[in-house]
């Protein structure tokens, strides 16, 4: 759910500590600046932010990948020992 203009109005007045409203202009300013990456501002984003990190804690994560290539090399792997065929 992504907030409106007055809903985030009313967050930044209720700010009272100058530290937090630095912070939460760096983030609008960042927001306005990326407007392509506004996405990950989104709750729904979040959650599965969320949803990874518990899933890590609970180590249902088998590994970490460092970048894409290597997790798309560690995917083609296992494809290719199952006997599949890359289909993208």
């Amino acid at each position: 759910m992504a907030v409106n203009k007055e809903d985030l109005y009313r967050l930044i007045e209720q700010i009272t500590d100058p530290i937090e409203l630095e912070t939460a202009y760096r983030a609008i300013d960042s927001i306005v600046k990326h407007d392509d990456q506004s996405w990950y501002w989104t709750e729904h984003w979040h959650q599965g932010e969320l949803e990874a990190e518990q899933d890590k804690q609970a180590g249902r994560v088998s590994r970490d990948f460092s970048s894409a290539r290597e997790l798309f090399d560690h995917l083609d792997n296992i494809i290719s020992q199952e006997g599949k065929t890359d289909e993208h």
